[in-house]
């Protein structure tokens, strides 16, 4: 992969979305689509929510700039077996599909089955393109040690792509939060799939890397536009289709995990969002104040220190999820081990399953926790 390749891809990601963010604002603003303060809310004013269209544009650019490299000036991507067989513009109108639905919900406000119906017919597209597990690595399969998942493989490929959407949609409570977790996850992504020969792969994380860079110009606290659903949405989706097609396709069951290691921060807090709302009877995509980012500021802490912890953590599992899809053996589960025990403790310590093991907590009252009146985000 040539410097060349790297600094153009990234360079139109970044500026495209840089720009292209005060017409995204611009956009909201003629839609209707502001984030207004209220009891659910933390930000002081009202704060335009579609700034996924600048993420949009910026990916798209740098898609488009990929394309034009490979036809007219002879890029080489090679990518193995990380690629092959991929529809691409199908691969595009799925994506575009999956941000189309989040921008609905921005403007409308979408029911929720309808909003995960649209999520996994999006999904159901990229699957559909070619985007799929694939097959698994085990010493218990013969023919080389791979095993075909057979009819499994279309629904495990559309429900992985729609828990990651999710669990990037539910992070996205704190002025640049789920920007900058989507960055580090992506530049860690960005190692595995370079270290298995996937140059095609590693633009894209690139590319995802460089529009979030862009948008947190914006969307650091104090925040000027949000990336709204159709934002999430389409990062989610992308550090979806990334980890199937540069990580999972192909490997063993230990590796099919590290894409959530190197999500822990939200895999971690939509797991105890669902166990919570589970414990209190209440539909799994009610808001509550429950989340990792509300514990922080419970605490005391401010939201960019907040925010800096988180990103501090994402990091730290980045390294971890690095170093588990590296080496095998004792050093592969001595890593997870130490990451159980890891995970074990930041589990206990800020109580994210409180509400499930104390039976009667939170019981009679449903008034939620004060946060601190200089945060702004929607609380999710």
């Amino acid at each position: 992969m040539a410097f060349v390749q790297v600094a153009i891809v990234f360079s139109v990601a970044f500026i495209v979305t840089y720009c292209a963010v005060p017409l995204s604002r611009r956009i909201a603003v003629a839609l209707g689509a502001i984030d207004q303060p209220g009891y659910r809310r933390v930000n002081r004013g009202p704060v335009p929510r579609c700034g996924g269209i600048a993420l949009y544009l910026g990916l798209c650019a740098a898609f488009l700039a990929a394309y034009i490299g490979l036809v007219f000036f002879d890029w080489q991507l090679n990518d193995l077996y990380t690629l092959s067989g991929i529809n691409y513009i199908g691969l595009f109108l799925g994506i575009s599909a999956m941000f189309a639905v989040g921008l609905v919900d921005d403007v409308t406000q979408l029911p929720p089955k309808l909003k995960f119906l649209g999520q996994v017919v999006s999904a159901c597209i990229v699957a559909a393109s070619g985007v799929s597990i694939g097959m698994v690595h085990t010493m218990f399969a013969q023919a080389g040690g791979y095993v075909s998942l057979g009819w499994l493989d279309f629904p495990l490929t559309v429900a992985y792509l729609v828990v990651f959407v999710n669990i990037t949609n539910l992070i996205d409570g704190l002025d640049g939060l789920a920007a900058g977790i989507v960055a580090i996850a992506c530049s860690s992504l960005l190692f595995l799939v370079w270290q298995r020969g996937s140059v095609t792969m590693a633009l894209v994380c690139l590319a995802v890397i460089g529009v979030c860079l862009a948008f947190l110009r914006y969307n650091f606290f104090p925040a000027s536009v949000f990336m709204g659903d159709c934002g999430s949405h389409l990062l989610g989706l992308m550090v979806g289709v990334i980890s199937v097609s540069g990580v999972v396709r192909a490997q063993g069951f230990v590796v099919m995990l590290v894409p959530l290691v190197i999500a822990g921060v939200p895999v971690l807090d939509t797991m105890s969002a669902v166990v919570r709302r589970l414990r209190n009877h209440e539909r799994i995509d009610h808001a509550d104040f429950g989340h990792i980012h509300h514990r922080l500021m419970r605490a005391g802490l401010s939201q960019k220190r907040s925010v800096a912890l988180l990103w501090l953590c994402s990091a730290c599992l980045a390294v971890a999820g690095c170093l588990i899809g590296s080496f095998s053996g004792p050093v592969q589960i001595g890593i997870i081990a130490l990451l159980a025990v890891a995970l074990f403790v930041i589990i206990w310590y800020f109580g994210l399953f409180k509400p499930v093991l104390r039976h009667h907590y939170d019981n009679k009252g449903r008034s939620g926790p004060r946060l601190p009146h200089s945060q702004g985000k929607q609380v999710k």
